[in-house]
């Protein structure tokens, strides 16, 4: 009986004007739009005495610590693992010839400890007149970008500057934006 029903389904269908379509062919998908990149904007700030380019719109933030040390921080953070960071506080102390080498290494170490990374290389480098050092880091999780700082003295202030991105040109922008009035 089974037999007879398909049967008598397959000649049903053979002889019904039932037409097939055919499959559907395949398409290319659409590429995909990059991310819009934020537009780089000078940045001034009175109270800190600099002007820096940056992209998108930095968010500030004051702390101060136990020390009474007092920093100001702007930083843009985009969606693309892209950091860029200007932090700056002030000195209590002056600082002597001898001093000023220790200061800029513990600021480095201070800006590598704090992106929880790893000292690749540093090197002396001045805006102007300023003493500063240039270094590299790696942040210990293996997807975050290579790292790229400076960190200046300027008579009681210390500036730094950290960008970490898989774009060397917009580290480099950034770095090279920074400038005292």
């Amino acid at each position: 009986m089974k037999f007879l029903h398909i049967i008598l389904v397959t000649a049903t269908l053979l002889v019904s004007g039932l037409k097939f379509t055919t499959p559907a062919k395949a398409q290319v998908a659409p590429l995909r739009a990059p991310l819009p990149q934020p537009e780089w904007q000078p940045f001034c700030s009175a109270m800190g005495q600099f002007a820096i380019d940056m992209p998108g719109t930095p968010k500030i933030n004051t702390e101060t610590f136990s020390t009474q040390i007092t920093t100001y921080t702007y930083r843009s953070i985009l969606k693309n693992k892209e950091t860029y960071l200007l932090q700056y506080f002030d000195l209590d102390f002056a600082t002597s010839n001898k001093n000023i080498k220790i200061t800029l290494n513990n600021a480095v170490d201070f800006f590598v400890v704090a992106a929880n990374a790893k000292l690749l290389q540093v090197r002396d480098i001045s805006l102007g007149r300023y003493p500063g050092k240039e270094f590299e880091f790696q942040p210990l999780s293996p997807k975050e970008p290579i790292g790229v700082g400076q960190v200046f003295l300027v008579e009681k202030r210390v500036y730094g500057l950290v960008a970490t991105t898989p774009e060397p040109e917009n580290a480099q922008k950034f770095l090279d934006s920074f400038r005292l009035y």
